[in-house]
């Protein structure tokens, strides 16, 4: 197996809120990068029902559009607007949890696996914990009573129904037990051999603190979280660069204990925690600090009185509650830097150790976490010192576009402004942002050494990524009406 690749949302394709586009993530441009045909057997990818699981965020907005045009108007189509919603939910809501998308039927027909076992939501410890038997059993103990649809009700237990779609397409009972790494043993062990493994875990480990706009430390858990169950680990968001420490060397020893065994040399690419407080989903409110870079790659860096969520204000963040401190993001991106510095150590660590075991592994890092700091806009002061691919410059100036990681914003006339790097859940690449991945891990195979046939099609890139070739004129709504604005927040806050 050329490409074989564990992470979590984004290594998924996960874009705008649903688990849908896994064939325009980096992973795939990588795969056809290795001159492999995604698609086929040669390279399988999931194909997500409805839009995605749980929800297709740019999909309900172009049905919104479609129906209402650019603008909904007032008492008469509102009402009509919300009934729109809740049926666009409750055909998602029907597709998989009894449709064709529920855990009891294949989705891959005779595919009994993905060479990308990515899954929405994981942390570094789920790579070895959750199993399609967990998931099932899960699922059945959470399923409705009465059965039906609620009001604005999206699929149950969406994290257990994403992970075994994935991790046992086929729904054989055989690879109940199958978690991330034993799918890495039965390949590179059982199998063929992996020749070249992607791993990229950790940003859930924080990711939570501003999806939730909360702080809630595993410091101060009574215990650690490996030896917590999954609903106690949920309880928390961030994890403190210790117990990082401690998942993350139990992740590398289980690796590499596999690759150990191996019967093909393996080179294995080791992403970084990004930081998550540049993600667009937090917007900073009042006064503007500079203050010296948690993760030394900026000569400073620009940070915010406050944090609330995308589409609201300061007095929003002060009346509500949703907001994190200055102090608190400061914080996060310092446990961030943490994370990475425990990981570039390990990576050293096993280096050495696989040397001296004469075993057929090279481990490498690949720095998201440095890409994403010089990318970022309003950290650089509106001045990002990240140079955008070429090809990407001259297509900006011919369609007036941009690519920056401001949240996406578009007129009523589908002049886009802004974004371009982040999907609708303000969190989440882009077709575009995903092509960036692939850049940052492209040039880290060429150090390797590792052949590729092609270059990534940036202008094919682009064309896929519907947001920047085809704006939606619909998003001034949301930047305009408080009330759909509160009833995407709602979404976008799912567990």
């Amino acid at each position: 197996m050329k490409l074989f690749t564990i992470g979590d949302s984004i290594s998924q394709g996960f874009m705008s809120l649903a688990a849908a586009r896994t064939e325009l993530s980096y992973s795939t441009l990588l795969a056809r990068c290795l001159g492999l045909a995604p698609g086929t057997d040669e390279y399988s990818i999931p194909i997500w029902g409805a839009g995605g699981i749980p929800l297709n965020v740019e999909n309900l907005l172009r049905s919104l559009q479609r129906q209402y045009g650019s603008d909904i108007r007032g008492p008469i189509e509102w009402p009509l607007a919300v009934a729109s919603v809740n049926r666009f939910l409750d055909d998602v809501e029907d597709h998989y949890e009894r449709g064709p998308g529920n855990i009891a039927l294949p989705q891959a027909g005779r595919r009994q696996f993905y060479p990308n076992v990515s899954v929405a939501g994981f942390t570094v410890a789920d790579a070895w914990t959750v199993t399609p038997r967990m998931c099932v059993e899960r699922i059945a103990w959470d399923e409705p009573k009465g059965g039906g649809d609620g009001f604005f009700d999206l699929p149950n237990c969406r994290f257990e129904r994403t992970a075994h779609a994935v991790l046992n397409p086929s729904r054989d009972p055989q690879f109940n037990e199958f978690s991330q790494l034993r799918w890495l043993e039965h390949h590179h062990v059982d199998g063929d051999g992996v020749e070249n493994l992607i791993i990229w875990l950790g940003a859930n480990n924080a990711l939570g603190t501003i999806v939730r706009m909360d702080v809630r430390r595993t410091a101060d858990a009574g215990k650690p979280p490996l030896e917590m169950t999954l609903d106690e680990r949920n309880e928390y968001n961030l994890w403190s660069p210790e117990h990082f420490a401690a998942e993350y060397e139990v992740l590398m020893d289980k690796v590499h204990g596999i690759l150990s065994r191996g019967k093909t040399d393996c080179k294995v690419f080791i992403g970084t925690v990004p930081a998550v407080t540049i993600a667009p989903l937090a917007r900073g409110v009042g006064n503007t600090r500079q203050t010296d870079d948690p993760f030394g790659v900026l000569k400073s860096a620009t940070y915010f009185d406050r944090y609330t969520y995308f589409l609201f204000d300061q007095d929003y963040a002060r009346r509500s509650g949703n907001s994190i401190t200055f102090e608190e993001a400061v914080e996060i991106d310092t446990t961030i830097a943490g994370y990475n510095a425990t990981i570039s150590k390990i990576v050293d660590d096993y280096n050495a150790k696989a040397r001296d075991e004469e075993a057929n592994v090279e481990y490498f890092v690949v720095d998201i976490c440095n890409q994403l700091l010089r990318l970022a806009f309003k950290r650089n002061q509106g001045n990002p010192p990240y140079e955008l691919p070429p090809e990407l410059i001259e297509l900006n100036k011919e369609l007036n576009r941009t690519v920056n990681t401001v949240y996406y914003t578009v007129d009523r006339m589908a002049r886009m402004s802004a974004g371009g790097v982040f999907s609708l859940d303000g969190v989440h690449p882009t077709a575009i942002g995903q092509g960036l991945l692939a850049r940052e891990f492209l040039e880290v195979f060429n150090k390797a050494g590792v052949g590729t046939t092609r270059d990534l099609d940036r202008y094919g890139i682009a064309a896929s990524d519907s947001l920047y070739a085809n704006p939606i004129s619909l998003m001034p709504e949301l930047y305009d009406n408080t009330r759909l604005a509160e009833m995407l927040l709602d979404l976008l806050r799912l567990p």
